[in-house]
């Protein structure tokens, strides 16, 4: 990451280095996918009549599950040289994790969206707006969680031969604290008992729907935003600690 280049360049050599090997995140991502196919066998979504509401949900359930991703809520520590050489030129943290966020929604939200999109044009639901924005909610929220996460727990790659030599060591404890966490935040703040949650129903039972939804794709910015401004917060005062 250079510090000359502007945002857009970062984006793309970061993109580069996403799909360069060894590609921790397309591994990460490609095992969640995977695992999130493997747990609709056993806990499939909830059924339901109202075509709109099982779209939204499919596009909510694939957008939590692979954004639980490890890669996803540590996206400071696969590259921590890399991390560690950019704030050493003067990027500043909230210049990488933008970046690095703007990347997995590339790889990650693009195509989810365009799964929901492909699924809302083929049911016919009119117009997709509301559809996109329900979905752009976990989206944006669980980016901002994982910031919060990436600051506080950077856990570099190890491999498995080295972690089981150092498995009585505190580094192995927080690399296995950090596998389960996201997936423990998933449980959560995710549908995963198959039914479609919308945090504003409650609030605004009688808005319209699709300026409902929009107003939840402003709530997931607003929430990535409060999430991106601790994390920065917890990096001033603690610095960024690699483990």
């Amino acid at each position: 990451m250079t510090p000359e280049a502007g945002l857009l360049g970062r984006v793309v050599e970061e993109l580069r280095w996403s799909f360069a090997p060894p590609r921790y995140w397309l591994e990460g991502v490609a095992f969640n996918v995977v695992l999130s196919l493997l747990y609709l066998l056993y806990e499939p979504l909830a059924h339901t009549h109202r075509r709109f509401g099982w779209v939204v949900l499919v596009g909510t359930y694939f957008a939590t599950f692979i954004l639980a991703d490890i890669t996803t809520t540590n996206v400071l520590g696969p590259d921590a040289v890399r991390v560690r050489g950019g704030l050493d030129a003067g990027i500043p943290m909230r210049t990488i994790l933008l970046t690095k966020n703007l990347v997995l929604l590339i790889i990650v939200g693009l195509p989810t969206l365009m799964l929901t999109a492909i699924l809302a044009h083929s049911m016919r639901l009119g117009p997709l707006v509301g559809t996109l924005c329900a979905v752009a909610l976990p989206l944006l929220c669980w980016l901002g969680v994982g910031n919060i996460i990436s600051v506080l727990l950077a856990v570099r790659p190890r491999s498995l031969v080295r972690r089981w030599r150092e498995r009585r060591s505190r580094a192995t404890a927080l690399w296995i604290g950090h596998l389960a966490l996201p997936y423990g935040v998933y449980v959560l703040v995710a549908p995963i008992d198959g039914t479609q949650h919308d945090p504003l129903l409650k609030l605004l039972p009688h808005i319209d729907r699709n300026l409902r939804f929009i107003w939840n794709a402003g709530l997931g910015v607003l929430l990535w935003a409060l999430g991106t401004a601790i994390a920065l917060y917890i990096y001033r005062r603690r610095g960024l600690r690699v483990y």
